[in-house]
């Protein structure tokens, strides 16, 4: 097929040529100053010579450090004082505005800002904010308004979440809107440059910096990384590619600086808006001249609007599966001018690309690659921090373990010397072995202290550790920071010392030296400078030569002598400490314990060592771990030896260094929660080794906590050893039993895809062979120009072509498709034998002249893509690359009617995945099992499942690819991998079908992709006997169903979260049943994770799943969930929980049966005049409601019809702003109500009972108090009434199980109305089980068996009440009004007699721990009586007789409301409770509550405040809590420690089910002054950490009165 060459064409021809001297700036004088606002090029020569004179730490904190500034003000503040906002919207770290700016001469115009906010995720968009930046752009060319991005960002998101919602292509799609855009854009880098997040918004007409902004491919660290092997610190990565605006401008990769920074005065921000007005003017008048000089523009843009007209069915198709806008109408159709803006954007782009050629490289001889700083700063880095710690250790008394270990061991040495008879002997045991004991304890105490307390440095620190005590005078020549007593005139006494200052300051580090710079100081210095120069002086007592001779006494002697007075001699020998100034170095240093503790510094280090080495090992075992849920005894065995004998080597004995390891970990597990020490070191040792799943960390925990010490047990006393992987306390994270079962996976996949990849490697000349014939290479000459020169990339360069490999990422060519005769194609593919096929400036060349020659012989463009990235070796010019290719491929594609095909394959990440492989326009297909993320894992610091990153699981996401195709040179990978998972997509198309189908003009929509299903199940396969059933429940729930299914004999597996592990359900737990910990602390952690729940189901093979009551139990995807995997719901049929489930449905369903409903409009209302008509026919008050709303949000009464059309309108906007949404519905507003439920059974045969009515009236916040099982109010005809209603609905929808129907019961208008239907088991439902004589739970079971119900007798027996018990207290506010506050807490006595008559369910007992993370109700407690009257006397004398203390509970509150006369007479609406709150004494109430929980006598006095033999004070936990210590994860904390704080201010807030509470020293003064109000304080310990759960007692924080 031939195309006669369009005139209108050579736009796409001579692009390269004209590319090379373009410039959208003027070119003038470097004296000058070029556009206002801009530095000149002589400043900016100056300023590149003094930053390439400054060594690297002084460049990074040059360049590096006011970027990264986190106190920078972020870009939105500064685009608001450009002109006129008309208008913002903001998504997290998203940011866009309409700015009216002042262009002069009276000239106003609208310019669009797009920006990125690095106050939220530091900047860092999602998917999400790409597109809605593609959005924003394609609305500002629609209405010709120039625009402007600000780049502030680290780069975008790479994370899981992203990855799995198609990050590349949504860069891709933003960097080709960007490119395409038909208006003037300005990129200005704000900020921080760095990767795919910066070059989206960097494809621009011109390109600013500001003074201190930062641009890069990648960031430094992530550089360092791919550069590993040459021993590089990202400091000198940094410096190596040049990140500064002023290295940049030279490189050619941005335009211009301007002269701004965010630091600057506020009058110095007019130099940034000139700058960017008179960008966009320059733009626009280059534009302009450009048309001019240019005729065949015209012929262009005639050719543009031909196709626009016209387009081809190939384009079409191309373009209707493409995300990329397209104009949509005539009007919005760009001008000649829109054509010459992108034409010349391309141009700019294109000049800052640099590629060289075979024969202008100049080869180089032989030479060494320069040796890398990265070993030399880690080491240095490793020892600054020890000595920081040597130099000002911990104090003992500040850690309750350590300090009880120290008294223990003081105590049982001393006891060794008293006289003992045989009978105390017996008592209190032999001395020798308690000191013994002691004295082993004391060493596990302070060893995983230390190694706790130092986390990731804790083995260089106990490498130096051990040294240090095997010479303890040398350690005694360190200076102790309390040894300097005047920092100040110690710093002032080196600064006038010149001599001295000159030998100091060439050994001092970077932050030493500036110390020094700063001269002498007046008064006293910060705590801080103090720190940091005795820490350099220790740098040099330890390493220094200071007077010729390089030991540390002697270098400790001429400080001594250079500096007298200010530098006391080192101490000799053991000096006697008072305890309050004992430090963890004092006991260390003890000449009866120092050689115990190098031993233990051993002991550490081999545990280090092989901690590391299980976890790098896990694949061995994931098969058996995943399918078992279980690790043999020779499994565990092989795993410790294995790890053991690489850690020793082959010629230790594995033997030996096993006992080694199991003396010290039996000695660490009988220290008092001994097994936390392993929880501790998994929350800090997952931070080391990022890419692996969080839940295998669990896993490891497991193995060192409760599976090692089981094999020791084994082997050592011949205990039964226990496998079973079980974690009790699983922490804080979601999914937790789903992930972990990802997480085996992944490891077993890795191997397959590694063992595949290692034993069947093939180059792009295997691809040659297998897919083409007459193979004709093209631009093999190019290669990369280096231009940042960077350590041994040129070094690679001369390697592959020694060995004849071309020194580029690509290899371009043209040949004919195997697979079609005579269809010739161009050809580009990645050359991973060279730098991973990172993609270079050359590989960008190579890509772009092939386009062109493709487009000049119209031929079709194949790629096979597998790549690591841009070459980030060659700095910020790599990131044009992908700007231009994408650029060349959006009119490639548009302009000349071509196809392009891109196969992933192998690595598919970086730069090459993000702009030209996920191109909008381009037909992207992957090879089964590549891996394509954004970013790869080399470069990420999380966790990235096989589920976001790999093309067979990603082919299932639209907008992932157009297909998978099978692996042409790994045939059994598909095979390999579904032995893993048998559910994986694999695919059915090879490559060769699908080259021959788009190549033939034939392109689709379809993913050609096979999915594994599982079998497919109805509802009526599933009704079968229930043998094992799955409670998801917890507290009074779950100990209900629990003895039910115990009765029924059915096996139970009961899921429970952390806190939940000890409860009073579990305690009911036979030996039949199974407990298995779901993980986690709230329900969103633990048990509304669905997969995990169907985890654990399939895993301990249970036929049936019950929901409880909350939780999931009515979410219908749940219940859809479970049972598409063969496990039995019981509940109701998906479709009646959706029906009745969604508000509208449901009222809908109770309208189509004549079933009354509250009045109101049933529809939207959108019309003010018809709404005002409904409302009248509804008679005032009425409400109105948001659709969507909630929180309280989107409501409003309206008492008459005059306020109503301003209050219609204001509740549309406040949902609009709110939801996103302002729908509006109307509907009367019942004032007196009472609260009615019918408690309803149907069966699978369609045979339905009502069973009873419950009023629920006695409320407090919509939550229910008491609840009883008839009404004293509701007449005879409604009640039939609404039991008629409630069959009818169950009837109408289906419905199977147990159920109630709600009803309202208007008191004013004597009428019933449907409120909703709940699909599940209701908390109050024994109340009508004692009436009905119906157990409703076992009917559940037997209705989910299939058992017929239509015998079943319903009986009316008596009358039933039941009552609520609530953890909580009462508080008077400050105003005056009541505060109810949940009182999570331990339950120190518990007893509730047994009686008959009296139904307990109870979620407490004696020493159980009431957790702070849930509802307060700890007891429901149902009586059974002849009348209402006795019912309510014999509630409320049961209650007045149960113990319980502990916890404070609403127990006085429900027997006032049970003796009440207003109550008893049976006559009041759900007001009641808060009008009973008005008549009773308050505080009688409240002292009852407080008497009743135990904790009147609970006061804290000062002296247990105090820290012994010093002024300080503890803070501790009034409460169980959380501990938080900022009002949110991007505010300050509330203090630091240092602050000096008055009692008033707020310390920390602490949450309990879901209150906030803040917490001030004040706060603890309502019973005397613990805490002076006259006195300031200073915080001098912050105890813990936040998010974390206290205790009452613990310790919060230490201050000392100032």
């Amino acid at each position: 097929m031939v195309k006669q060459l369009i005139e209108g064409d050579r736009l796409f021809f001579i692009a390269e040529s004209l590319a090379k001297d373009f410039s959208l700036f003027p070119q003038v004088a470097q004296e000058e100053q070029p556009v206002p606002g801009l530095l000149s090029d002589r400043d900016i020569n100056r300023r590149q010579e003094e930053l390439r004179e400054l060594n690297i730490d002084a460049y990074i904190e040059a360049v590096v450090t006011p970027a990264e500034d986190q106190s920078r003000t972020a870009a939105p503040a500064i685009i608001r004082q450009l002109g006129r906002v008309l208008e913002e919207q903001s998504s997290g770290p998203y940011y866009q505005a309409l700015v009216l700016m002042n262009f002069g001469e009276g000239v106003e115009r609208e310019i669009g800002f797009i920006a990125q906010d690095r106050t939220v995720e530091l900047g860092s968009w999602m998917p999400e904010h790409h597109l809605r930046a593609a959005d924003f752009i394609d609305r500002c060319s629609s209405r010709a308004l120039p625009i402007v991005s600000f780049m502030d960002t680290p780069g975008a998101d790479p994370r899981e979440e992203a990855n799995i919602n198609n990050q590349a292509h949504s860069i891709s799609r933003l960097i080709a809107e960007m490119s395409n855009v038909d208006v003037p854009n300005v990129g200005l880098v704000y900020g921080i440059g760095y990767s795919g997040g910066a070059i989206p918004l960097a494809a621009s007409n011109v390109i600013l910096s500001l003074r201190d902004g930062i641009f890069s491919t990648i960031q430094p660290a992530g550089l360092a990384n791919i550069a590993r092997r040459l021993n590089l610190s990202w400091q000198e990565c940094a410096k190596y590619v040049g990140v500064s605006p002023y290295e940049l401008h030279a490189q050619g990769n941005i335009d211009a600086i301007v002269d701004y920074s965010p630091t600057d005065a506020p009058d110095k921000l007019e130099n940034l808006r000139l700058a960017l007005i008179h960008s966009i003017v320059n733009v626009e008048s280059r534009t302009k001249e450009f048309v001019a000089d240019n005729p065949y523009i015209m012929d262009h843009y005639r050719q543009s609007l031909l196709r626009y007209l016209k387009p081809s069915q190939q384009l079409q198709a191309m373009q209707s599966s493409a995300s990329l806008a397209l104009t949509r109408n005539p009007t919005e159709y760009l001008n000649v001018f829109g054509v010459a803006f992108r034409y010349l954007r391309y141009l700019q782009v294109r000049k800052r690309i640099k590629a060289t050629s075979t024969q202008q490289y100049g080869r180089l001889a032989e030479q060494e690659v320069p040796a890398g700083e990265l070993h030399t700063r880690a080491d240095r880095e490793r020892q600054q921090t020890f000595l920081y710690w040597l130099q000002d250790p911990d104090r003992v008394v500040y850690d309750e373990a350590l300090s009880k270990a120290w008294r223990n061991y003081q105590d049982k040495r001393q006891a060794m010397n008293d006289e003992r008879g045989r009978i105390a002997q017996m008592i209190f045991g032999e001395p020798k072995q308690n000191y013994e004991n002691a004295r082993a304890n004391l060493l596990s105490t302070v060893g995983v202290f230390l190694y706790n307390r130092w986390k990731k440095e804790a083995r260089g620190n106990l490498e130096a550790l051990q040294q240090y005590l095997q010479d303890d005078v040398a350690t005694r020549q360190i200076l102790q920071l309390s040894e300097v007593t005047d920092a100040a005139a110690l710093l002032n006494a080196i600064v006038n010392d010149t001599a001295l200052k000159d030998q100091l300051y060439d050994q001092f580090s970077h932050e030493g030296r500036k110390l020094l710079d700063a001269g002498a100081v007046e008064g006293s210095v910060s705590g801080f400078v103090a720190k940091q120069l005795v820490a350099e002086l220790n740098m040099l007592i330890a390493n220094g030569a200071l007077d010729g001779d390089n030991s540390m006494a002697a270098n400790r002697r001429f400080l001594n002598s250079r500096l007298p007075g200010l530098i006391p001699p080192p101490v000799v020998g053991a000096k006697p400490v008072v305890l309050a100034e004992l430090s963890v170095l004092d006991i260390l240093l003890n000449e009866e314990l120092r050689a115990d503790f190098i031993l233990e510094c051993k002991n550490l280090l081999l545990f280090d060592s092989v901690y590391d080495r299980v976890i790098d090992s896990l694949d061995s075992v994931a098969a058996e771990a995943q399918a078992s849920q279980a690790l043999s005894q020779a499994s565990l065995v092989r795993l410790l030896d294995q790890t053991l004998t690489q850690v020793m080597g082959t010629d230790e004995p594995v033997s030996a260094a096993r006992e080694q390891l199991f003396d010290w970990h039996q000695r660490v597990m009988k220290m008092p929660k001994g097994v936390e020490f392993f929880r501790t070191v998994e929350e800090w040792k997952k931070l080391s080794f990022a890419h692996l799943a969080d839940a295998l960390f669990v896993v490891v925990t497991h193995v060192f906590g409760v599976l090692t010490p089981s094999l020791i047990g084994a082997e050592r006393d011949g205990k039964t050893y226990q496998g079973k992987i079980a974690p009790r306390n699983i922490g804080r994270r979601k999914d937790f039993w789903n992930r972990l079962d990802m997480a085996y996976n992944d490891l077993q996949m890795q191997d397959v895809l590694r063992l595949i990849r290692k034993d069947h490697q093939f180059t792009y000349n295997d691809i040659i062979e297998q897919f083409f014939e007459d193979w004709e290479p093209c631009f093999d000459d190019l290669l990369s120009s280096d231009p940042c020169s960077f350590p041994g990339f040129r070094v690679s360069i001369e390697s592959a072509l020694n060995k004849g490999l071309p020194p580029c990422g690509v290899v371009t060519g043209f040949a004919n498709v195997k697979a079609m005769q005579n269809t010739k194609v161009g050809v580009v593919m990645s050359n991973v034998q060279f730098q991973a096929g990172a993609f270079d400036m050359a590989s960008a060349e190579k890509v772009i002249r092939l386009l062109l020659e493709c487009a000049e012989q119209h031929l079709p463009v194949v790629c096979f893509i597998s790549s690591g990235g841009m070459q980030t070796k060659e700095g910020a010019g790599a990131l044009f690359s992908m700007a231009a290719v994408n650029d060349r491929i959006t009119r490639f594609v548009r302009d000349h009617d071509l196809p392009m095909i891109v196969f992933g394959y192998g690595d598919c990440t970086g730069g090459a995945q993000a702009s030209f492989v996920t191109h909008p326009l381009v037909q992207t297909y992957y090879w089964s099992g590549t891996s394509m993320p954004f970013a790869g894992q080399i470069v990420v610091p999380s966790n990235l499942p096989l589920r976001s990153i790999m093309s067979n699981y990603l082919s299932a996401n639209e907008g992932a690819m157009q297909g998978l195709v099978k692996h042409p040179f790994y045939p059994t990978i598909d095979e390999s991998l579904r032995g893993v998972d048998a559910t994986i997509p694999v695919a059915d198309e090879t490559v060769d079908d699908v080259m021959t189908r788009i190549l033939q003009g034939r392109l689709v929509n379809q993913r050609p992709v096979v999915v594994a299903h599982r079998p497919i199940y109805t509802d009526q396969d599933l009704v079968r006997p229930v043998r094992k059933v799955l409670i998801h429940a917890r507290g009074c729930t779950a100990a209900k169903l629990i003895r039910i299914a115990q009765q029924q004999n059915i096996q139970v597996v009961l899921v429970q979260s952390d806190p939940d592990m000890e409860s009073a359900a579990v305690d009911q737990l036979t030996d039949n049943d199974t407990l298995v910990c779901i993980g986690g602390n709230t329900p969103d952690e633990s048990y509304l994770n669905a997969q995990s729940v169907l985890n654990v189901a399939e895993n301990q093979g249970a036929d049936s799943l019950h929901p409880g009551i909350g939780f999931l139990s009515e979410n219908s995807g749940f219940a859809e969930l479970v049972r598409s995997h063969g496990i039995n719901f019981i509940g109701p049929p998906v479709a009646s929980m959706e029906t009745m489930g969604n508000k509208s449905n449901a009222i809908n369903t109770a309208l189509r049966l004549n079933v009354p409903v509250v009045p109101g409009s049933h529809g939207i209302m959108t019309d003010v005049d018809r709404a005002s008509e409904v409302a009248a026919e509804i008679g005032y008050p009425i409400l109105i409601k948001a659709v969507h709303g909630g929180g309280g949000k989107g409501i409003q009464v309206v008492e008459s019809p005059s306020e109503f059309q301003q209050l219609f309108h204001r509740v549309g906007i406040e949902a609009r702003s709110a939801f996103g949404n302002g729908d509006v519905y109307l509907e009367k507003y019942v004032t007196s109500l009472r609260h009615i439920e019918a408690q309803l059974l149907r069966d699978t045969h369609g045979n339905t009972h009502v069973l009873g009515i419950r009023d629920c009236s006695v409320q407090r916040d919509k939550q229910k108090v008491i609840e009883e099982s008839a009404s004293t109010t509701l007449p005879e005809e409604l009640l039939q009434q609404v039991i008629r209603s409630t069959a009818d609905i169950a009837n109408e929808v289906g419905y199977v199980g147990a159920g109630t129907v709600e009803f309202i019961y208007d008191l004013a208008a004597n009428a019933v109305y449907f409120m909703e239907m709940n699909t599940r088991l209701q908390v109050e439902h024994p109340v009508t089980e004692w009436v009905s004589g119906i157990d409703i739970v076992a009917q559940q079971f037997r209705i989910a068996a299939g058992e017929s119900i239509a015998d079943l007798t319903v009986q009316n027996n008596g009358y039933a009440m039941e009552a609520r018990i609530n953890a909580e207290r009462i508080l008077k506010q400050g105003d005056g009004s009541l505060a109810f506050r949940p009182h999570p807490g331990e339950v120190e006595t518990c007893h509730f007699p047994e009686e008959e008559g009296v139904e307990i369910i109870a979620a407490v007992g004696p020493g159980k721990f009431i957790s702070p993370y849930y509802d307060s109700m700890v007891a429901q407690i149902i009586v059974h009586a002849e009348s209402r009257e006795a019912a309510a006397a014999k509630l409320a004398d049961y209650l007045g007789r149960i113990e319980l203390s502990g916890i404070c509970t609403n127990i006085p509150l429900l027997r006032k409301v049970l003796v009440d006369e207003v109550f008893l007479a049976g006559v009041y609406d759900t007001n009641y409770l808060p009008e009973l709150l008005q008549r009773l004494d308050i505080d009688q109430l409240i002292e009852a509550i407080e008497q009743g929980s135990g904790a009147a006598n609970a006061g804290i006095d000062l002296d247990s405040l105090r820290i012994e033999a010093s002024d300080e004070l503890k803070v501790l936990a009034p409460a169980t809590a959380i501990f938080y210590s900022t009002p949110s994860p991007s505010e300050p904390e509330y203090v630091s420690v240092g602050d000096e704080i008055a009692v008033d201010h707020t310390l920390c807030q602490l949450e309990a089910m879901k209150i906030f509470s803040p917490l001030s020293l004040a706060d603890f003064n309502t019973d005397g002054d613990l805490y002076d109000p006259s006195k300031r304080y200073q915080v001098t310990r912050i105890n813990m950490s936040n998010g974390q759960q206290v205790n009452v007692g613990d310790l919060l924080f230490v201050v000392k009165p100032v």
